[in-house]
């Protein structure tokens, strides 16, 4: 799996979706690599990371005009958590530094 946000902010190298499922940092991070990296067919997952591709959807859907590149997700028309607010924040400037 060629990860972008997870391996930044927890340190460590994941080979499989089980890995990340497994660890509690990870999992926590997991909507963000979601929404962030692309790369990934997170299609094939879906069964495994329901809630977490939901999360990412909702995200996409609120911030939508950040993405423009980015290949869309569904549509999910719910309002973001507010407690996650600031861990998008943090990722996305991570993610516009690394590219600067």
């Amino acid at each position: 799996m060629k990860l972008k946000i997870i391996p930044a902010f927890t340190g460590r190298e994941y080979k499989s979706i089980d890995e990340i499922l497994k660890d509690t940092k990870a999992k926590k991070l997991l909507w963000a690599e979601i929404l962030f990296n692309d790369e990934i067919d997170w299609e094939k997952f879906k069964d495994k990371i329901k809630e977490d591709y939901k999360k990412a959807a909702v995200f996409y859907t609120n911030f939508r005009y950040l993405f423009k590149s980015r290949k869309p997700l569904p549509e999910m028309k719910e309002k973001v958590d507010e407690k996650e607010i600031r861990r998008f924040e943090e990722v996305y400037r991570f993610l516009n530094i690394e590219q600067s």
